[in-house]
């Protein structure tokens, strides 16, 4: 069940800050901006983003200062029912065949995302037969995935993880007196496959959005567009697609299937009908094989001269012939070969091809050694061969280097870079090059906290010098308060441990924020939609903290906050000794309560008790036997995580 939302205003912010310096020539400066604005409630999330150019500028740049809308959208989600509509800018499902197109209007369709764990593709089944109540392992390319124990008789097992891929399944049926029965079956699963029954579909209608990021609000045709894909059968998924404009009426239809031999196929076909270019048609056919020792694909594509399709504008003509297909051989687990080849034939420019070919070879665990070649061939052929090494230095920094040569020209690099990793953490990257006979250094820096990404970079390239300046991060408004944050690109909670000051907040097990002076903080980077496990540090904490649950779970709603109260009682501890008017200690078993609250303690052995959420002065309950006496108990001054100890405190008028 996903949580309420806290209602919240977000604002997304990159800045970044350029500079360019010329010997004998101006320099330039400039300042450009990302934003990004979201409204998050219970009824949706609207968001809005634009972009700032020249927004301060000297030198040549003769640019003026410019904002531009970029999307500006309102998502509501269904969880219920895996539906999702948008209202606003968005873009039109992909398919075999269909462009995903930018516009602004309506869209509505299905979205599994909204179920994490929800499998849409088809799932492995596999059956066999006990003589007798056993245990059944099941391995899948020799390696133990799950154990069951079934019952005497035929079995199916259904509830198998989600593979993707070709393969063997082997089953060892192993019964109570130990005898074994061994039974394999090859499987084949793939993620473009449908569930047998399961449909995943789109509809959208509005106006082809035109100039995104040049221009605020230019909208062209109206359309309406919808696509539909059907698992037929655990085999084979069938998909439709329709575009409808004024001047514009397009039809496809598109199958993928698994093939003979544990391949996947797919084909495609298209037809259009434009008032300008009349009747035009695109197909596509491909297939994909993946072993365990051998990947291979191949994809031919092909459209006619007059074909037309949303996104397309009446000038851009299509591409007459394209094929693309590439091979891997592994050679082991820690090496492979591969080769590819890529044919692109237009009907207004060259035919320009290309052929690939690669070695990879694992080195020291983590690192890696790839030789490659390439050729292309357009108006003139080029040849690539070069080399290149990674490998990575303790846990955090990582070396490269390379060497190519490109047409009797040779470029060479060598870099090292250590991530920042975690909040409160300086990441950091050198690299000196050669290229075309110029050498080129850079070097930069980068700081990450949980109030935003600070970076700044600065290369030399010959008598050109660069430096840019970054800083990205978001604010927050929420719960009557304002927040700074990183960038609130996913979910988020707003965490608050009321007394606690200065105490590290987890997500799983990876620290993400603070808490600041009040006890609050925000924590982003939430998954919507699932279980996330929010922790507090209890390395932080003082010895004589109170607080109910130190881990709770948040399920939010997709770019939208949820807020967590982790209950806390403030107050310091102390060691009471505690007597009675005969001068011997006060039994073990009686109680003592706070004159305020209904929070109870039990007195020890020798009249000592625990007692916590003590303020300077405290005066304390003790009963015993229907009777009972009030202490004032003081609790001197000590450091964070002493324990005061205090008395002996005399209870009169109580008797043993």
């Amino acid at each position: 069940k996903v949580d309420r939302v806290l209602p919240s205003v977000f604002l997304n912010y990159d800045l970044n800050f350029a500079a360019n310096f010329s010997a004998g020539a101006p320099n330039n400066r400039n300042l450009g901006a990302l934003t990004e604005l979201g409204i998050s409630t219970n009824a949706g999330v609207f968001t809005s983003s634009a972009v700032g150019r020249n927004l301060i500028k000297s030198g040549t740049n003769g640019e003026a200062a410019s904002w531009v809308r970029l999307n500006t959208t309102f998502t509501r989600d269904y969880p219920e029912s895996n539906r999702t509509l948008r209202l606003g800018d968005s873009t039109t499902r992909g398919s075999l065949l269909g462009r995903n197109a930018y516009f602004g209007g309506i869209q509505y369709g299905t979205n599994f995302a909204l179920t994490p764990g929800f499998i849409s593709q088809p799932l492995l089944t596999i059956s066999g037969l006990s003589s007798a109540p056993s245990t059944v392992e099941l391995y899948i390319n020799n390696v133990l995935r799950q154990t069951t124990n079934v019952p005497t008789g035929p079995f199916t097992l259904t509830d198998l993880p989600t593979f993707n891929g070709t393969g063997d399944a082997r089953l060892i049926v192993r019964d109570l007196l130990g005898r074994e029965t061994v039974v394999t079956q090859s499987f084949f699963s793939n993620s473009q496959l449908l569930a047998a029954d399961l449909a995943d579909w789109s509809v959208e209608a509005g106006a082809l959005r035109q100039g995104l990021g040049v221009s605020n609000a230019s909208y062209g045709a109206g359309f309406v567009s919808g696509t539909y894909k059907q698992g037929l059968t655990s085999e084979v998924t069938a998909e439709g697609r329709a575009e409808l404009t004024r001047e514009l009426q397009t039809l496809g239809l598109g199958a993928i299937a698994a093939l003979p031999g544990q391949m996947l196929g797919r084909a495609a076909f298209m037809s259009s009908r434009s008032a300008l270019k009349g009747a035009g048609i695109q197909w596509l056919i491909g297939a994909d094989y993946n072993q365990t020792v051998v990947n291979a694909n191949l994809q031919i594509q092909g459209a006619s001269t007059n074909f037309r399709q949303l996104g397309l504008d009446a000038f851009t003509l299509p591409t007459r012939l394209q094929i693309a297909g590439n091979v891997s051989y592994f050679i082991d687990s820690k090496s492979n070969i591969s080769a590819g080849f890529a044919v692109a034939d237009r009907f207004d420019t060259a035919r320009v091809s290309t052929l690939t070919l690669g070695y990879n070879q694992r080195i020291f665990d983590r690192g890696n050694l790839r030789v490659f070649a390439a050729r292309s061939i357009a108006d003139v052929a080029s040849n690539i061969v070069g080399i290149s090494l990674s490998l990575p230095v303790g846990d955090k920094v990582i070396t490269s280097a390379g060497i190519e040569n490109s047409n009797r020209q040779t470029n060479s690099y060598v870099s090292a870079n250590g991530s920042a990793l975690e909040n409160g953490s300086l990441g950091w990257r050198l690299l000196a090059s050669q290229q075309a006979n110029t050498s080129r250094a850079e070097g930069g820096l980068s700081y990450a906290s949980q109030y935003g990404l600070l970076s700044s970079d600065v290369s030399k390239s010959g008598d050109q010098t660069a430096l840019r300046l970054g800083i990205s991060g978001g604010l927050l408004a929420a719960d009557g308060r304002l927040f700074a944050s990183e960038r609130l690109n996913e979910s988020f909670a707003v965490v608050e441990v009321p007394g606690y000051p200065g105490l590290n907040v987890l997500l799983g097990n990876r620290v993400l924020a603070k808490t600041d002076a009040k006890g609050v903080a925000v924590l982003p980077g939430l998954a919507p939609f699932q279980s996330n496990s929010i922790q507090l540090d209890t390395r932080d904490l003082p010895i004589s903290a109170e607080i109910d649950n130190l881990v709770q779970s948040a399920v939010p709603a997709s770019r939208s906050g949820v807020k967590l109260v982790f209950a806390s009682r403030l107050g310091r501890a102390a060691l009471l000794n505690i007597m009675f008017d005969d001068g011997e200690a006060a039994p073990a078993g009686a109680t003592l309560t706070f004159d305020t609250t209904d929070q109870e303690f039990f007195v020890a052995r020798r009249g000592q008790a625990y007692v916590t959420g003590l303020e300077t002065t405290n005066q304390v309950v003790l009963k015993w036997k229907n009777q009972q006496c009030t202490l004032v108990v003081l609790v001197p001054l000590l450091v964070k995580d002493d324990i005061a100890r205090v008395g002996p405190l005399l209870c009169k008028g109580v008797q043993r």
